[in-house]
Formats: C-alpha cells, sequence, structure tokens
C-alpha cells in the first residue's frame, strides 16, 4: 500500500492508502480537512495541496484552474490525483482563521422561561397518604398545567412523564428526605434532582449555518449571556453547497452517519468551548435550542435528506422537536433537553423562521422585507397578517466557492474594493493580511468598482483593450487572460494574486439576478409595491458586511429601497437565542413556521422572466 507523508500545521504525519483512490477521499478518511467547495467534482479548483515527493502528472483539468506558478512550484488539485505510489504532500494552503458574524440583535425577551427548576419538599408519604411518586411530585409541583395544544398536538414536547424519570424517582425523593429541585420544560416535569440546584440551569443557542457555526451560552435563571463561540461548518469539506452534501450522504448510510457525527462533533466541540469559558461543566447545561436550513437538520438528525433534492421537495419533517442528550450524543446533562426549531418548506428552514422572530416581523403593522444572503438566499415579506417567502438559487459565489480567487471571510480575504478619488482601484483586506482571495462583501464590491470604471458593460461582458474609451485606458494593463477568459486584476499590474473572471462576472449576475427576482415575485404576489416596504431587512454575515451601495448599484438590491436597508447581524443566532430564552418565542417560532406562505419558484414562468431581465446591469 503506498504511503503518504503529510505535513499540516507543523505536524508530520504518514498514512497509507488503498492503491488508485483519489487522494481526496484519503485526506477526508483520516479527518483532514481540505477545501472542496464542489465536492470533490474538479470543477471548482479549491482542494490545492502541495506535493513534496513523488510523481505526478498533471490532468486537464488540473491545468484549466492552476497558474503557470502554481504548476511549476508542485500546487495540485488533490481530487484529481490517484495515489499510486509513496508520496509526500503539504497541505494548509488556505487560511482557516474564519471571520464569523456572531452579532446578533434581538428584539427584547419577554414572557415565561422555556426551562425553569423548581425547589420543593414533597410530603412524605403514609399510610393515609399512598399515592405514587409521580403523582406526589406533581400534585405539589405543577407540572402539568402547561396548555400544550399552543405548540400543536403531534409536537414531541407534548411527551409524558419520562420513564427514565420514574425509573430513579423512588431513590432520588428519598435521598434527601422528598426535598427536590424539579427541572421543567414549558412547564412540564422532566427532571428531578436531589436537594437545592435552582441556581445551576445554563442554555446554550446554536446557528448551524451552512458555512458558518456561532453558539451562545446563557444563565437561563436571569437571562444573561456569558460566552460566544464560532467556528465554520466541518461539513463543508464536503461541499460548499446544500445539493453537494446531500448528495454524499445519500450514497450510503455510512455517508449519512459520517456527516451527522461531523456536526455532532461539532456541536459538542462549540459547547466545550463555551463552558470552558464560562468557568461551568458540560452537566450545567440543560437547554440546546438549535437552528439552521432544512438540510442542515435533516443531516444532523440523519433523515434521509435526498428527497429535499428532487422534486417534489418533500422534507422528512419541520415540526419543531424536544430530543434527549442521548438522541444526538450532546455532552450536556442527561436530564436536560435540544430544541430543533420548526422549518417552512425544503429550503426555508428553521434559521429563516428564527430570522423572523428576532425581528418581529410577524408583529409589525408595517410591511418588510428580510433577505439572508449566503450559501443559499432566503427571502421573507410581510407583517402580522401575511408573510410570504422563497429560496432562491443564489449560488456558493458569495461564500467564494465556484470564484477563481474566491475564499470564504478568513484572514487575508479581500473584504472591500472601492475607486479612490484619483481613479486608482483599492482593496483592504480582513486583518490586514497579505490577500489570499475575495470574499462575497469583497466580490459584490469588485463588480460595483468595475461598473463604476467602465470596464463591464451592461451585459457583464469585461471590456477588451481595443475597446476601453480614454478614462478607461488607463486600467489596460490590468486586463490580461486567464484559461481563454477575460480577466481584471484588482491590485497593482506587479502582481495577479487577485482578479476577477468573466466567469466570476457570470457568477454574480446569475446570484443577484436571483435575489432581485425573488424579491419582485413576492412584492407581485403579495400585491405590495416597493413603496410600501417599511425597512429591509439584511441578515447573515454577507448581509451585514455587505456594502449597500455596492449591491444597489450591481442590482442585487432594488434602487427603490435605497434609504431602508439595514443590516441586523445573525438573525437566525438571534431568533434561536429567543426561543432558548422565552416560551412566547418559542411558541412564535412555531406559528410564524405555519404562517409563512412558501412560494416554489422553480414552477413559476414570472420568476424565469424576473430572473432573465434582472441578468443585465444598470450602467445609466
Amino acid at each position: 500500500m503506498p504511503a503518504i507523508t503529510i505535513h499540516h500545521n507543523n505536524e508530520t504525519k504518514m498514512i497509507t492508502a488503498m492503491n488508485n483512490t483519489m487522494l481526496l477521499d484519503v485526506l477526508r478518511k483520516h479527518g483532514y480537512s481540505v477545501e472542496a467547495p464542489c465536492n470533490g467534482k474538479g470543477i471548482c479548483g479549491k482542494c490545492r495541496i502541495k506535493i513534496l515527493q513523488g510523481t505526478v502528472p498533471y490532468t486537464l483539468e488540473e491545468r484549466k484552474h492552476l497558474s503557470s506558478e502554481e504548476l511549476n512550484n508542485g500546487i495540485h488539485l488533490a481530487c484529481m490525483i490517484k495515489v499510486t505510489g509513496d508520496m509526500e504532500i503539504s497541505l494548509g494552503l488556505g487560511n482557516e482563521n474564519a471571520s464569523v458574524l456572531t452579532e446578533a440583535g434581538m428584539v427584547p425577551v419577554s414572557g415565561k422561561p422555556v426551562m425553569r427548576k423548581e425547589f420543593t419538599k414533597l410530603p412524605a408519604p403514609s399510610l393515609n397518604d399512598q399515592r405514587t411518586d409521580s403523582e406526589r411530585l406533581i400534585s405539589v409541583a405543577g407540572g402539568d398545567s402547561f396548555d400544550r395544544s399552543a405548540l400543536g398536538k403531534n409536537t414531541c414536547l407534548n411527551a409524558i412523564f419520562p420513564l427514565d424519570l420514574v425509573q430513579k424517582l423512588p431513590e432520588i425523593l428519598r435521598r434527601n428526605d422528598y426535598h427536590v429541585t424539579t427541572i421543567q420544560l414549558m412547564e412540564q416535569i422532566i427532571g428531578v434532582e436531589s436537594g437545592n440546584t435552582t441556581k445551576i440551569l445554563y442554555g446554550v443557542a446554536i446557528d448551524i449555518g451552512t458555512t458558518t457555526m456561532a453558539a451562545y451560552i446563557y444563565d437561563l435563571s436571569n437571562g444573561e449571556k456569558l460566552s460566544v463561540a464560532s467556528m465554520l461548518n466541518p461539513q463543508k469539506k464536503f461541499g460548499a453547497d446544500v445539493i453537494s452534501r446531500i448528495d454524499y450522504a445519500s450514497k450510503s448510510r455510512a455517508h449519512a452517519a459520517e456527516l451527522s457525527g461531523i456536526i455532532r462533533n461539532a456541536l459538542n466541540e462549540l459547547i466545550g468551548r463555551l463552558v470552558q469559558q464560562s468557568n461551568l461543566n458540560a452537566t450545567d447545561v440543560y437547554l440546546v435550542s438549535l437552528a439552521g436550513n432544512t438540510t442542515m437538520l435533516h443531516l444532523l438528525l440523519e433523515l434521509p435528506a435526498i428527497y429535499l433534492a428532487t422534486a417534489p421537495f418533500i422534507p422528512a419533517t419541520l415540526s419543531v422537536m424536544a430530543l434527549k442528550p442521548m438522541e444526538l450524543n450532546l455532552s450536556i446533562n442527561p436530564q436536560g433537553r435540544i430544541l430543533i426549531l420548526p422549518g417552512v418548506s425544503a429550503y426555508v428552514g428553521a434559521d429563516t423562521v428564527a430570522a423572523v422572530v428576532s425581528t418581529g416581523m410577524a408583529q409589525r403593522e408595517e410591511v418588510t422585507l428580510l433577505v439572508d444572503i449566503g450559501t443559499n438566499g432566503e427571502i421573507v415579506l410581510g407583517n402580522r397578517d401575511f408573510l410570504y417567502s422563497c429560496s432562491t438559487a443564489a449560488g456558493p459565489a458569495f461564500e467564494g466557492a465556484n470564484i477563481v480567487c474566491g475564499t470564504g471571510g478568513v484572514e487575508g480575504a479581500v473584504s472591500e474594493v472601492f475607486v479612490t478619488d484619483d481613479g486608482s482601484v483599492q482593496w483592504k483586506t480582513i486583518g490586514g493580511k497579505e490577500p489570499v482571495g475575495i470574499c462575497g462583501s469583497g466580490l459584490i464590491d469588485a463588480i460595483a468598482c468595475m461598473l463604476q470604471i467602465g470596464i463591464l458593460d451592461d451585459t457583464g461582458r469585461i471590456l477588451d483593450r481595443e475597446e476601453l474609451d480614454q478614462n478607461t485606458m488607463r486600467y489596460a494593463d490590468r486586463l490580461f487572460e486567464f484559461n481563454g477568459q477575460q480577466a481584471f486584476l484588482l491590485g497593482e499590474p506587479s502582481s495577479r494574486r487577485v482578479f476577477i473572471t468573466q466567469k466570476d462576472v457570470r457568477e454574480v449576475q446569475n446570484a443577484k439576478a436571483a435575489i432581485a427576482a425573488g424579491i419582485n415575485v413576492l412584492l407581485q404576489e403579495s400585491g405590495v409595491s416597493s413603496d410600501d416596504v417599511h425597512s429591509v431587512f439584511l441578515a447573515g454575515g454577507f448581509g451585514s458586511f455587505m456594502n449597500i451601495t455596492s449591491a444597489v448599484k450591481t442590482g442585487l438590491l432594488p434602487k427603490g429601497l435605497v434609504g431602508r436597508i439595514h443590516a441586523v447581524g445573525n438573525a437566525a443566532g438571534a431568533g434561536t437565542i429567543l426561543s432558548l430564552l422565552s416560551q412566547e418565542a418559542l411558541i412564535s417560532a412555531n406559528a410564524v413556521a405555519r404562517q409563512i406562505k412558501y412560494l416554489e419558484l422553480s414552477s413559476r414562468q414570472d420568476f424565469v422572466s424576473e430572473y432573465t431581465e434582472n441578468m443585465f446591469f444598470d450602467i445609466g
């Protein structure tokens, strides 16, 4: 069996592989995270590794993606290499120090807590009081008084008195002379502890994004936030988009279990970081609320996801759930619960519902528009009387995938591009580091700047040198050919490190046309004009870091909404926190999920017409 020596993060490790297996699959099997947004199809060119020893011929596909300098330096694509002999490689060509948005602005928290503890002294049994231990507990603690119809008859919160609790109850009651603390979820007893433990009650809210994950820990007794943690979603090595991950998970039950295990381990890692930062123990956490798009939650729960990707796009479930920690192998108090927030459809998930809850859209009289542009694009329009939603196939371009120099929001990513007063094109990077690529916000800026200086026409075509006018001729040295297509260099001509290709422009056009068309379809369906929209909420990391002027210039957002557009941070995270802390918010999330009317755009001719019209740029 061939031996592979791997250098990564200042460590060296040797592994073996079966002959003729793909290097990317081998690296994944041994736990190495190699960026592969296309999931190894050879079309994104992101899974770059360096071969230090070993002879590996270049494929035609590699030559399409790699520069002459990279070819000369032994850079290869891991998904294109078959292991046929011993080799020595270096990983870590990308930067994993991601900038993850965790700021979560919320409406005020009000109402009863979702989980609480109550200390009580029960009367001891006697010959005159022969009630069962469970009857004795319920009669005093009042743990069965919650109106379960508020969350629907079929919700998992309607569980009967748990068997495992009844099994332990006699010993718990007698251990401390019937002085006990009940653990109550939505007023229903789910656990009992001996003595007074009311001061130990913490909860964690986690927003599971396709690209990033954000987690927050709270003291449930007073609603105080203690700490925040974030990380890149480790599933991204199986593809930047949900379809790639569905495809991988659907190949076998082992693959589905693998993706589920990866995300469960990530949840435990985030919880571990939070409790460590807060000087707590994992068993001090009794409640976890989880939101994510429908695919992320299906993969987490190991539900069949294949039906999300094929018409008519039917999820296994969209209901709110309350699971025991052991069901997801989460390292919290065994008597705790994990809340899975409800979704709307295969492509409008619990994260969108949480965002609607946190912005208060469903309680407002005025009409508002919520736009969450990330790996997917979810849009919601409405007020307290109606809510319409859709999901657009924006693609992962704004996360750096399918863009030649694209990268995520990591240190060194070009995040801002602008034209100075003297006409020079300049950039800024995250952390002020040397540029390693361009992220979504920088990409939108770059396209807006290219329109501003006249390098792009209204069809999105990068002009040839001979087409430049007198004012634009100064940028002629920045035009060059890359793999048979026109490209524009963002930096000085002496460096070709970050540039925009014609294909990159088309990727942005497809994404912005889909978003703009989705907004227009919702406006038409609801009978609302853009003038009637009081506010536009931009949610998520891309929306928060995006330059609104650039978004309007490129047509990603309608010009008519200028002045009413506001970034609201991680709105999905905020709604997940609210659902952790407030019964009213959790009930509202369930009501919102049922109230939202989802429009499937793939079958609508008006979406096709709007999409086609919005492909063009307005250069007037």
